[in-house]
């Protein structure tokens, strides 16, 4: 497609909604307002036109807990053009004697049946003599965003503090990211398993709180993902206040869940970690991103079959995830946008600018303007519909939203100028993906 104008739509950025005009030209926006058409040409009169949303924390083909979670590169990145997610980041499967380069080249590879495009954060698990170096070398292969976990110590994962703050500095350094599960290891039971008792809200607010000061004292750049808890927003703000140079993510699955559901008969398929809070705790979230005191809304993407969670002998062995990327636009702008709690703006900075701009990827991602891509989603905000499972294109059959009315549907998504939906049809292929290197817009 060499020119495609889209007209009529109101248009949604964070800093407010217009009627206009987009004009695609050769994979890019090349015009925001009032367009000469030349082109193909859509009516998108009564729509949306949202940016292509980034979903910023995703596990696709993860081994965990003796399995391996349920989506790969090719069915979680058609699930995720579905649901208009148009760039994922997902993680390097890192092991202490791996280096970061060869984690980064390996992870490129097995993205190749990706049907969107994707970048990388480098899991950090092991610290070297050489890691200093790998980072350096990591950031020249495009990943600056680093992951870390507070917890895991059973598995090996944990970084000690002493460990993380060394390793923020060096990412300081070079202008990155620290990206961090917030758990206080020492308040963990992991025999207890992915549920309230066994990874308490205490463990996040102290993690978190710890990892403020860190960020205030390296002023290394420092995402904290999954944030779940009001104690842990709380350590979170303060920090902020303090000035530490913190960015925050929740979850939808804070957002509209709570441990209640653990007293189903299935409440082993919501196992997740951090777990479900309470309803306190997602007022609190909410209530919060109505405030923009967020980055991101991304999904922890990592799903199972109720066969695999079914199969696991206790809840100590429970394999940890819930799947998300395909109803994240949609169950964000029903539970938030037509429930008042989040404008429409808000919507395009969590999904869109909000993430882009953490890792690296603004301008080229997570926008509405001339030189971007033209990753463009529009939906019909009249238009309802009930999650199910089984209508869904990600590879489980469980979803913690089966069930849910959502308001608003998708009708339309572009990727670089690309149809991977058109009229509700999902046209996306697989292997057209492309990786996206840290500092490319």
């Amino acid at each position: 497609m060499d020119e495609l104008a889209i007209v009529g739509a109101k248009l949604v950025t964070p800093r407010g909604v217009r009627e206009a005009d987009v004009l695609v030209r050769e994979g890019r926006i090349a015009r925001v307002g009032r367009v000469r058409r030349t082109g193909e040409e859509v009516d998108a009169q009564g729509l949306l036109l949202l940016p292509g949303a980034v979903d910023a924390h995703v596990h696709l083909a993860l081994p965990v807990a003796g399995t391996r979670s349920a989506d790969d590169f090719a069915t979680g990145t058609l699930a995720a053009a579905a649901g208009g997610v148009t760039t994922l980041i997902d993680f390097t499967l890192g092991a202490p004697d791996k280096a970061l380069p060869q984690a980064i080249e390996e992870r490129i590879a097995q993205a190749a049946p990706a049907a969107v495009d994707f970048s990388l954060h480098a899991e950090m698990i092991g610290w070297t003599p050489d890691r200093a170096r790998e980072l350096v070398q990591a950031a020249e292969l495009g990943v600056r965003s680093f992951k870390f976990y507070l917890a895991y110590g059973d598995s090996g994962r944990r970084t000690p503090l002493g460990v993380l703050k060394a390793a923020m500095e060096g990412i300081g350094r070079l202008g990155g990211v620290a990206m961090v599960h917030a758990e206080a290891e020492e308040l963990v039971y992991p025999r207890k398993g992915p549920t309230p008792e066994g990874r308490p809200a205490v463990a996040e607010e102290v993690a978190i709180a710890e990892l403020a000061v860190l960020a205030l004292r390296t002023g290394c750049r420092t995402y904290v993902a999954h944030i779940s808890s009001a104690g842990g927003l709380g350590a979170f703000l303060a920090g902020r206040a303090r000035g530490a140079p913190l960015w925050g993510e929740t979850c939808p699955h804070y957002l509209l869940l709570d441990e209640g559901v653990y007293r189903r008969p299935d409440g082993r398929q919501f196992s997740v970690t951090p777990p479900l809070r309470t309803p306190a705790d997602r007022a609190a979230l909410w209530a919060a991103l109505g405030r923009r005191e967020l980055q991101a809304v991304s999904t922890d993407h990592c799903p199972f079959t109720r066969a695999q969670k079914d199969a696991a002998p206790d809840v100590g062995k429970l394999p940890s995830g819930l799947p998300g990327i395909e109803t994240l636009l949609p169950i964000l702008f029903s539970e938030g946008v037509a429930k008042g709690r989040l404008s429409l703006s808000d919507l395009a900075w969590y999904l869109g600018e909000g993430p882009a701009r953490a890792f690296g990827l603004w301008p080229k991602k997570g926008g509405i303007q001339p030189g971007a891509d033209a990753d463009l989603v529009l939906l019909d905000p009249k238009v309802s519909w009930t999650i199910s499972a089984e209508e869904l294109h990600m590879a489980t059959d469980f979803s913690p939203y089966q069930g849910l009315e959502v308001q608003g549907r998708i009708v339309g998504v572009l990727s670089r100028g690309e149809w991977l939906v058109r009229e509700g049809e999902l046209l996306a292929r697989p292997g057209r993906g492309q990786f996206i290197p840290w500092g490319t817009g």
